[in-house]
């Protein structure tokens, strides 16, 4: 009994190690799948970390300075010294600052009255006047913002008034303390960019088969259900975590990214992650025909999923609220929780099992509905 056992044991592992090794040739063999499993991530990589961050610097800067004293333009010179702001160009009249806004020659214009000076010294709070451009609304605020702190901070010479009190504020960042964009970026790219290229191969796969005439031979094979979803699971997920290894490298050297949680359980949630996005891959593989079909399925699915993932935004100001609650279904929404969590604050397994737990629900919940409809072609 026993023997026969391990011996049904032994026939399915070689059946299964068959389909995997011919995975990995046929995914080897199409250029489309072997395009989308390294270069484009360490493209991705690098643009996204550059280019897309909230961090706005070489900022075009107007004055228009109708005081000019000895105070505003210790101001001024603060501003310049500042390293969010790349030119400044001084104005003589409203009409001037207004036309290089519209003109979009200058981000942002400062207005300062003829009376700055007198109420500084007085005690009283003068006004600066910034114009923005409201027509880039995110970039408008956190620029008014960097005004708003040099203004804060003001000091022109040690000439304070002995009536002006200013509120000491001492902040600290926690886990990230200097604010670098590139830190936030990078963690959630570790889930982005994986998660792009394993939907990717594993969408094709399927659809592959049925272009090249491959997918008939595969039903009249000894294969059961379970046993070609797990051959098509492996060999995406395994491309998945070289991708996310060879990320977490790069970001260490060009990047400085630290690393202070468990890598052993980054490796097993990132597993878990890519896990439930084969089966997605392969849901939407299963009900197309075309490789054309299937890429253009992954980009019905990754653009909502990560608008919807709190990377672009926090999950609390999505709106209308119905949308927060889908949410619950992507399983990039948790994991940047837990990639963010273990690299840059070293959260703890508690923590990370809250996170892991909807990955692993939507992981079988995702391989069930691409097995079901792999059956469904069956019949």
């Amino acid at each position: 009994m026993l023997k026969e056992i391990l011996n049904n044991l032994k026939e399915k592992y070689k059946r299964v190690l068959s389909l995997i090794i011919k995975e990995f040739h046929s995914i080897w063999r199409d250029k489309k799948s072997r395009s989308v499993i390294f270069l484009p991530t360490i493209m991705q990589l690098f643009i996204f970390s550059y280019a897309a961050t909230l961090d706005i610097t070489n900022i075009k800067l107007g004055i228009l300075d109708y005081d000019n004293t000895e105070i505003t333009r210790e101001f001024i010179r603060q501003i310049k010294g500042s390293r969010y702001f790349d030119k400044i160009y001084n104005f003589k009249s409203h009409k001037e600052l207004k036309n290089a806004i519209d003109e979009e020659k200058i981000r942002v214009g400062i207005f300062i009255e003829n009376n700055f000076t007198k109420n500084y010294k007085m005690g009283n709070n003068p006004s600066i006047m910034v114009l923005t451009d409201g027509r880039r609304t995110n970039s408008s605020q956190i620029i008014a913002s960097y005004i708003t702190e040099i203004a804060n901070n003001f000091s022109p010479l040690g000439q304070v008034s002995r009536n002006s009190k200013s509120p000491f504020f001492e902040v600290r960042n926690h886990y990230n303390p200097n604010l670098s964009y590139h830190l936030f970026i990078v963690a959630s790219l570790m889930g982005i960019l994986p998660m792009t290229a394993v939907v990717l191969l594993s969408s094709l796969s399927l659809a592959r088969e049925k272009e090249m005439g491959t997918f008939d031979e595969l039903l009249v094979l000894p294969f059961k259900t379970s046993e070609i979803i797990f051959g098509k699971v492996v060999v995406p997920l395994f491309f998945g975590l070289i991708n996310g290894i060879i990320i977490l490298l790069i970001s260490k050297i060009f990047f400085n990214l630290p690393f202070t949680g468990s890598f052993p359980l980054f490796m097993l949630s990132l597993s878990l992650f890519l896990i439930s996005v084969v089966g997605i891959g392969l849901f939407i593989s299963s009900v197309c025909k075309t490789q054309q079909q299937a890429m253009l399925g992954v980009f019905v699915f990754m653009f909502p999923a990560i608008l919807l993932s709190g990377y672009t935004s926090p999950i609390e100001n999505i709106t209308p609220e119905i949308l927060q609650q889908l949410t619950v279904l992507n399983p990039l929404r948790f994991f940047l929780v837990i990639s963010k969590g273990i690299i840059l604050k070293n959260m703890n397994f508690y923590y990370i099992f809250l996170n892991l737990l909807p990955i692993v629900i939507i992981s079988a919940l995702t391989l069930t509905f691409a097995g079901q409809a792999f059956k469904a072609k069956l019949e």
